[in-house]
C-alpha cells in the first residue's frame, strides 16, 4: 500500500464513520469537532491535554474546539479546584447521552451505503478486517 492509497482509504473510512454517526446533517461538526465532544462525553470532566492525548489531535486544536463550542453553550469549562492552571470539559447530560449513543451505532448500515457492490459476505470480512487494523494499531500505538 502506497502512502496515496491510505489517504484515499481514511478519507472513505472517514465517510463511513460520519454516516454510521448520522454526522450528516445540519447539526454535522467536522472531525476533530466530532472526536473531542466523542471523548468528552466518555470522559466527564476531562482536562484539555487528556483529550489531546486521548484524541491525538493538536492541543491548540483541541482548545480551540473546546472554547469555540463553550462559547456556543455545547458544553462547559470550568477551572480544576486541584490545579486553577487547569480546566475541566463536560458535556450536558442530553448531549453526553446524544453523542454516545452516535459513536456507538454499528457500521451495518453506513457499510451497505458506501459498498452497495459488495455482497452481505463480503462487507461482514470487511468489518472483521477493520476490527483487526484497529486492534492492531492499538496494540502498536501502546508498545510506544
Amino acid at each position: 500500500m502506497r502512502a496515496s492509497e491510505l489517504h484515499r482509504l481514511a478519507r472513505k473510512l472517514r465517510e463511513i464513520a460520519l454516516e454510521a454517526t448520522g454526522n450528516v446533517g445540519a447539526d454535522r461538526v467536522n472531525a476533530g469537532q466530532l472526536a473531542v465532544f466523542e471523548d468528552v462525553a466518555r470522559h466527564p470532566g476531562a482536562s484539555i491535554r487528556d483529550v489531546t492525548v486521548r484524541t491525538g489531535l493538536a492541543q491548540s486544536l483541541v482548545s480551540r474546539i473546546v472554547h469555540a463550542a463553550a462559547a456556543a453553550g455545547a458544553l462547559t469549562v470550568t477551572t480544576d479546584e486541584r490545579d486553577r492552571r487547569k480546566v475541566q470539559v463536560e458535556l450536558s447530560d442530553t448531549t453526553r447521552t446524544a453523542m454516545l449513543q452516535r459513536a456507538n451505532e454499528p457500521l451495518e448500515s453506513a457499510l451497505i451505503i458506501h459498498t452497495p457492490t459488495l455482497t452481505n459476505q463480503e462487507r461482514t470480512m470487511l468489518q472483521r478486517h477493520l476490527a483487526a487494523a484497529a486492534e492492531l494499531l492499538c496494540r502498536g500505538d501502546r508498545a510506544n
